[in-house]
């Protein structure tokens, strides 16, 4: 059985993500993930494997402007991740739209958060909260 808590990177999805993006990965890949989701139709569906990787990318950018980035197994990679690639800065506001296009659109992740208990959906919901006011 996989990863799954409210906590971004509490899931096997977002982790791997950020595993992967620590062995080697760019900038640009972030900063495609983060406009392909924020340039998402309103009608367009999400599914939740990229739902994931969006909230992961938002909080490493979140990190890059010195907001911190939660307590995980994860966030030391990511950290150094984002020490070598501080020009994910820039992606503030696509990162911003991009979070925000997972917590309120056509989402898969916001479905399964809403179909889970109420607590954790809430838990959920604060996490996500957290980030989008990290990023601004």
């Amino acid at each position: 059985m996989g990863a799954w808590d409210a906590s971004v990177f509490g899931n096997d999805v977002a982790a791997d993500w950020v595993g992967n993006l620590a062995e080697g990965g760019t900038a640009e890949q972030v900063e495609e993930l983060l406009r392909d989701v924020a340039g998402l139709g309103a009608d367009e569906y999400l599914e939740s494997g990229p739902g994931a990787e969006v909230l992961a990318a938002g909080e490493l950018v979140a990190a890059a402007l010195g907001r911190g980035l939660p307590a995980s197994p994860y966030s030391e990679a990511g950290l150094a991740w984002v020490a070598q690639h501080p020009e994910v800065v820039k992606l503030q506001d696509v990162a911003k739209a991009a979070v925000g296009r997972v917590r309120t659109g056509e989402s898969e992740l916001l479905e399964l958060w809403q179909d889970a208990e109420l607590t954790d959906y809430e838990a959920w919901q604060a996490a996500v909260a957290d980030l989008l006011t990290r990023l601004g």
